[in-house]
């Protein structure tokens, strides 16, 4: 006790004894700070109490404060009262309030919060409240009209002709959107803007010239929420929103719905693309490829069936058209300007078919009603049917930026050749003996490597039946590196079906790829000359890989007299026709090539059982690929199934709900 005595008379005990003081105190008193809550009754009170209170046109309280969106509410019999710490607590009522929730309200709509209490208008017999959203929206009401929205441009050209006090006179409508432009009705005329062109129409036409330099800020947010409205706002295919807006490069947004999505830039405005063609979008890099950035909403293609097209900022002014009958293409470059040339979807060549491909320096592209091709190198197309051709003579044909060639080295110009020839000879002689160094380097590595091969092959009975370390190397190069379950013989036929390309890789070359000739076209024998056009016919009518039997007997490694007579299911490629392919269900073309395994199984005898190691199942007729998560995974059928839901997608399955 004396020790404990001796420490608090020192100075640091007195000093810890008082801070432990402190703190007991501290955490017995009662904790009395402000909150969110709290703070948004006592302003929605506040403005309550000075409109009148119980007796006022609100009433007394009904309930409590509430959460609302990124604020608070509370009710009364009279109306409500909207509050934030940046828009105060306002009042709204009647027409208003109502017009008001049917948007969404303060959490679902893109207005905002009220900015003041609803008030008189500047016409007769009028009310109206101003809102938070970046392009200052108001709901304007009259007995006559009702309530309607006005905001951005239309609201900044309405005020800059007087608003409900001008020649335009008051609302008579909410906007409307047709493409790019959006209008609306007002009791004295009407007001349109073209967002691409920015500039205004109006009715009477004379009005225009009063808003000529009327200058419209390009807010990413308002824009955004103006494609979405424009698409049919929550009701429409897009839905409910899926989190906040994300950066694109270095000025761009995109915004996740239920059912699509909107991409923005500056240059490229606010658009929404959905469905396939979002899928098709995406599955080529989407905003990040070489397609670049939406140009316009995704429309209706114009055909009489049910058909989608957007258009994209790369350029050699792509699109992306989707029909049931051939999934989602893109048709650009020559290829486009030839099909918008020729009428596009509704024109001669019909609908796209399939993506374009190129041989040499001819592309192709396949359409319902014929093929066009172009050749680069000659500037001229070719069409079948042949009598198209005639109209695209002299065509102009948007390019791709095409990386410039290096500058030329000085040093090899004609006049100092014989300077060349001996400056790049000095160097040869230098490089001789870094060059036996590194030959002494990399034999010491492979007798290395050899060695410890040796030593980890040399057991006492390996899987090939050997007793020493020369087993591995008596294996054939086939038979080491098989899949697994590949015995030596179906091994031979696996390692001569893919020694050029390498394990599991498919053909890199036309050269080594075969397709029979037939001289009969799909549209029938077009002759040129005293020649028919041929066509190539696929050798399979898969695009990767699936199964063959061989007859072969196989051992059993633990019983090397019993002799399995079950075929052996190998992993074979077979190539497809690139302008039959109709692209919705076509891969989608890469440069990474195939590794130890292929990237899709055919089903087992039991349909329902996933081969291992490939757990999603697709089915070629839908075009829709099921992961184990879904909710029908159980109940749907595989035709075919993938190692990932990536290698699903990259052959050009979309998921199913």
């Amino acid at each position: 006790m004396s020790w404990q005595r001796s420490v608090r008379r020192t100075v640091p005990g007195r000093v810890a004894t008082g801070l432990l003081a402190i703190a007991a105190i501290g955490l017995l008193a009662p904790i009395a700070a402000a909150t969110p809550d709290t703070d948004a009754d006592a302003a929605i009170t506040a403005a309550w109490q000075a409109n009148g209170g119980d007796t006022g046109p609100l009433g007394p309280k009904d309930g409590g404060v509430y959460p609302a969106g990124d604020g608070f509410g509370q009710n009364f019999p009279g109306g409500k009262i909207f509050f934030t710490p940046a828009t105060g607590a306002h009042i709204m009522t009647g027409a208003i309030l109502d017009k008001y929730q049917s948007l969404g309200g303060p959490a679902d709509s893109d207005l905002g919060f009220p900015t003041i209490d609803e008030g008189a208008g500047r016409a007769a017999d009028s009310r109206n409240t101003t809102f938070s959203a970046s392009d200052n929206p108001v709901i304007f009401w009259t007995p006559a009209t009702g309530a309607s929205v006005v905001r951005g441009a239309i609201n900044a050209a309405w005020d800059k002709l007087g608003g409900s006090a001008g020649s335009l006179g008051v609302p008579a409508d909410d906007e409307m959107y047709h493409g790019d432009v959006v209008s609306q009705k007002f009791t004295g005329g009407e007001l349109s803007y073209d967002r691409k062109a920015k500039t205004f129409t109006t009715v009477p036409p004379e009005l225009a010239g009063q808003l000529a330099g009327l200058q419209i800020p390009d807010d990413p947010t308002s824009a955004i929420n103006a494609a979405r409205r424009a698409a049919g706002g929550a009701l429409g295919p897009l839905g409910a929103a899926q989190g906040p807006p994300y950066p694109i490069g270095a000025d761009g947004l995109g915004q996740n719905y239920a059912g699509g999505k909107i991409f923005y830039s500056p240059a490229t405005g606010a658009n929404v693309v959905t469905g396939q063609v979002l899928a098709k979008y995406e599955s080529v890099g989407g905003p990040q490829g070489d397609l670049g950035l939406p140009t316009s909403n995704e429309v209706d293609g114009g055909l009489a069936t049910e058909s989608r097209m957007s258009s994209f900022a790369a350029k050699d002014q792509p699109v992306i058209f989707w029909t049931p009958d051939y999934g989602a293409v893109i048709v650009r470059g020559a290829m486009n300007a030839a099909w918008q040339k020729l009428g596009g979807a509704t024109g001669s060549l019909g609908a796209p078919m399939a993506d374009q491909t190129q041989s040499g320096e001819v592309i192709t592209q396949r359409f319902s009603g014929g093929v066009v091709s172009w050749d680069r190198s000659k500037k001229t197309f070719s069409t079948e049917p042949a009598n198209l051709a005639p109209a695209l003579a002299g065509l102009q044909v948007p390019e791709q930026d095409v990386p410039k060639a290096p500058p030329a080295n000085p040093n090899a110009s004609s006049t100092n050749g014989n300077k060349w020839f001996a400056w790049n000879w000095w160097w040869l002689l230098a490089i001789i003996p870094v060059l036996l160094v590194a030959g002494l380097v990399a034999v010491a590595a492979m007798r290395n490597r050899r060695r410890r091969s040796d030593d980890e092959f040399d057991i006492d009975d390996d899987e090939f039946g050997h007793r020493d370390g020369a087993a591995y190397d008596a294996v054939p190069a086939a038979a080491r590196f098989a899949p697994e379950g590949v015995d030596d013989h179906a091994a031979e036929l696996y390692d001569g079906r893919y020694a050029r390309g390498g394990l599991g890789s498919a053909p890199s070359t036309s050269a080594d790829r075969d397709y029979p000739q037939s001289s009969v076209s799909p549209w029938g024998a077009q002759e040129h000359g005293d020649e028919a056009v041929t066509t190539r016919e696929p050798v399979a009518a898969l695009e990767t890989s699936t199964t063959q039997e061989t007859d072969a007997p196989q051992e059993d490694d633990e019983n090397p007299d019993k002799v399995d007579t079950a075929p052996t299911r190998l992993p074979i490629l077979v190539e497809r026709d690139p302008l039959t392919d109709t692209g919705r269900h076509a891969r989608i073309e890469g440069d990474e090539p195939l590794r130890s395994r292929t990237s899709l199984h055919l089903p087992l005898d039991d349909p329902n059982l996933a081969p291992g190691g490939y757990p999603i199942k697709a089915d070629t007729k839908s075009g829709l690929y099921w992961a184990p998560s879904s909710a029908d995974y159980d109940d749907a059928r595989a035709e075919i199934w993938f190692a990932s839901e990536e290698l699903a997608r990259t052959n050009g399955f979309v998921r199913g709900n």
